[in-house]
């Protein structure tokens, strides 16, 4: 079945080869097309989260329980979450911004009242867990040197980074030794994390110059959409806008070291 591409299709797929080139185009330079790029970027997440917010947890648990008559007298309790909302935009204002503090007080409050519980849980108790639980299983099963090795570093690994953060003894001979471990340790996960990060981010950049190039879609849409030409006609544009612009900036900037001070 041939899908024939709409005109807001259309227009829909070249601002987002727009968009991702005006964005790449800060590579060379800060500019007007990336600026714009940003602002439409930021303002429609914006909006989106507002809305998102609004319908799905604003509303649903605090405008329809106030309105909701099959609640009675209960629903004054809901008054303190309104309150405490209005509390959070009387912070634009100078005259009454401290009872924003109240609202960011609760918020904080109660977010690490909630998490800090369950992140030692999760984090702190579950790698424990994880690490003696593999202890246990080798103990009893046993194994061969791959795993006498990796069980070895875990423990170790794990010891000194912790050996590391614990500053009630000052980091001097055979404890300085292990803390220094631990910081090779935590360096040795810090940068398979942002390998990690980085390799993503480049898997991100291979997807969206494909998206460019036409090669996710059938042969008859990229017909239609022309991504190439598109993507070739942007670059050209913006960074040939963007070299014009950068020329200026510099002979001005060259013409105001040369003009005589007045």
């Amino acid at each position: 079945m041939v899908h024939h591409v709409t005109l807001a299709d259309l227009i829909g797929h070249w601002m987002a080869i727009f968009m991702t080139i005006a964005i790449l185009s800060y590579l060379y330079a800060d500019n007007p097309f990336y600026k714009l790029a940003e602002h439409v970027f930021v303002g429609t997440s914006i909006g989106y989260v507002i809305v998102i917010q609004y319908f799905e947890t604003l509303k649903p648990n605090l405008v329809d329980r106030l309105l909701n008559p099959a609640l009675g007298s209960s629903r004054v309790i809901y008054l303190i979450p309104m309150a405490l909302v209005a509390f959070l935009f009387l912070k634009l204002t100078r005259r009454w911004s401290w009872l924003g503090r109240i609202a960011i007080a609760f918020v904080i409050g109660i977010y690490a009242g909630q998490n800090v519980p369950a992140y030692a849980n999760t984090d702190l108790v579950g790698q424990l867990h994880a690490t003696i639980s593999q202890v246990a299983a080798f103990a009893t099963e046993g194994g061969g040197w791959p795993q006498v090795l990796g069980i070895a570093v875990l423990v170790l690994g794990m010891g000194a980074g912790l050996v590391y953060f614990f500053f009630s003894i000052e980091h001097k001979g055979a404890v300085g030794v292990v803390a220094r471990t631990g910081v090779w340790v935590l360096m040795l996960g810090f940068g398979a994390s942002f390998g990690y990060t980085v390799q993503g981010r480049i898997s991100l950049a291979i997807g969206r110059a494909m998206y460019c190039l036409g090669t996710t879609q059938s042969a008859v849409e990229a017909a239609q959409y022309r991504s190439k030409l598109v993507s070739a006609l942007f670059v050209v544009l913006i960074f040939g806008t963007v070299f014009f612009l950068e020329r200026q900036r510099k002979a001005r900037e060259a013409a105001a070291v040369a003009a005589p001070p007045s």
